[in-house]
């Protein structure tokens, strides 16, 4: 199964190839002495990613790197089977593109869309999870995203949009200690480490965005349900707003 994967929720624009494998395949690989976490037995690989960081081009980057990575796995649009994209959270604009892009894409080749929150992409590009985890994405205005997750890389908490500085206190709150922490914006938090909040930076270099996205869509793909709404996590509202219908006299009348 050919899988287009999306992901607009941060400054980096990530597009990405992922062949999802059949149950029988992954249950043969596990026959065949892989071990479970391992690629080989993992429900997805990984053909081909292409991302750059550009936060105010989203709209003009996303398509060419959908199709340089298509090129570059040898295969074309025609070839997919559903497309992924990440929901955020993420700011309006950068969010509105992928999702907007990954429903006209399913709109004109006749193929599933589904959507995943982007943070539940990054935990899952980094399973087998080495103990609890916290993704972190800047969310501008000296505020986070915040995810938290199990060590089985289920979500506990979040996602929501907090200040760093309120952020070791609200997990101690809910009884979340985690042992790690990841994403672009975990160094935000970096001032307000202490002796009971000292998570360690889990380095996602090597981590793949669209391979995590396909693969915690790979059950509903696998199994054909029909893909919900695109329901786009901005977690607060955007800066522009509409006019209001009262007018303001130039004249200061």
């Amino acid at each position: 199964m050919l899988v287009l994967a999306l992901d607009t929720s941060t400054p980096s624009v990530t597009a990405g190839v992922v062949r999802l494998r059949r149950p029988h395949e992954i249950i043969a690989a596990l026959e065949s002495g892989a071990v479970l976490g391992d690629a080989a037995s993992r429900p997805g690989a990984l053909l081909a990613e292409q991302s750059v960081t550009d936060p105010y081009a989203h709209a003009e980057r996303l398509m060419p790197l959908a199709l340089a990575a298509l090129a570059e796995a040898g295969h074309g649009l025609h070839e997919l089977d559903a497309v992924v994209v990440g929901l955020g959270p993420g700011p309006f604009t950068g969010l509105r593109v992928g999702i907007a892009t990954a429903a006209a894409l399913g709109d004109g080749l006749g193929i599933g869309v589904h959507g995943v929150p982007s943070h539940d992409g990054t935990a899952r590009a980094l399973e087998p999870l080495p103990g609890p985890l916290l993704v972190v994405t800047d969310a501008r205005r000296r505020e986070v995203y915040l995810s938290a997750y199990s060590a089985d890389g289920g979500r506990t908490f979040g996602p929501l949009v907090v200040a760093p500085a309120a952020a070791p206190q609200l997990l101690a709150e809910h009884d979340l200690a985690p042992a790690f922490v990841t994403g672009a914006g975990s160094p935000l938090l970096d001032p307000f480490r202490s002796s009971t909040f000292a998570p360690a930076t889990l380095e996602s270099a090597d981590a793949s965005t669209s391979l995590g996205l396909v693969e915690r869509a790979a059950v509903a793909l696998l199994t054909g349900v029909v893909p919900g709404p695109l329901t786009p996590l901005y977690l607060r509202r955007p800066d522009a707003t509409e006019p209001g219908t009262r007018r303001k006299s130039v004249l200061g009348r």
